[in-house]
């Protein structure tokens, strides 16, 4: 039945017409706020998501947070879409709910987080991650912890911004302030993976996602 579901939604986004979702050219002053909130440049916090705010689609966001929705709250095991605007898993989320109670900044900051694994747990993320402003707070968290753990402020902006976004899109491990590898976070960061197509099987273009960010970064700077 679910798989049934699944599919009936597939062909109805496939039928569908696309929509331009991606935001303007300019990104509102709250988000800047908060990433400052977090001692995060908002530059780098706007660089480093930039590529999947460009690849942004409403329909097929849609679609994955129901059905995101529908498996933390059952026993079923599906997929764990990217969802919104910044296009973030859950999974990953979860990592970094609970890296950020671990490393201490949810006293620090005095935002915590329910990341017992419980279906309850898993629904409230998934909500949370339906608001944009809770995105927001997400990037500047990845971004507080991933400069903790690294030390990328010791190396020139450009890199951080190629590392950051590598990071970004292919996750990272979040070991104590200052003990992180630089290398582990070199690890495939001129590999061409990223699309823009919502239909990857046919073939579509792909590019170099810490490349992207890097030329989005000069484009706001320079």
């Amino acid at each position: 039945m679910v798989l049934r579901a699944i599919i009936l939604a597939s062909w109805l986004v496939a039928a569908a017409p696309e929509v331009a979702a991606a935001p303007s050219d300019s990104i509102p002053e709250a988000w800047k706020q908060t990433w400052r909130s977090f001692d995060v440049d908002p530059a780098i916090a706007e660089s480093v998501v930039w590529p999947e705010m460009q690849r942004y689609s409403y329909i097929y966001d849609v679609l994955e947070t129901s059905v995101n929705s529908f498996t933390c709250s059952s026993e079923w095991v599906g997929k764990d879409f990217s969802i919104g605007i910044f296009q973030m898993k859950p999974s990953f989320v979860e990592q970094l709910e609970q890296a950020w109670h671990s490393l201490g900044f949810a006293d620090f900051y005095n935002l915590r987080f329910d990341a017992d694994g419980s279906a309850a747990s898993r629904r409230a993320r998934v909500d949370r991650l339906s608001v944009r402003e809770w995105q927001v707070i997400y990037l500047g968290m990845f971004l507080h912890m991933l400069y903790s753990s690294y030390g990328l402020e010791a190396l020139p902006v450009e890199e951080q911004v190629r590392l950051a976004a590598n990071a970004y899109n292919r996750g990272c491990e979040w070991p104590d302030a200052g003990s992180g590898s630089i290398d582990a976070l070199r690890v495939g960061i001129d590999a061409e993976l990223f699309h823009y197509d919502n239909y990857p099987f046919v073939g579509p273009r792909r590019y170099c996602y810490s490349a992207l960010a890097l030329e989005h970064y000069k484009a706001i700077t320079e």
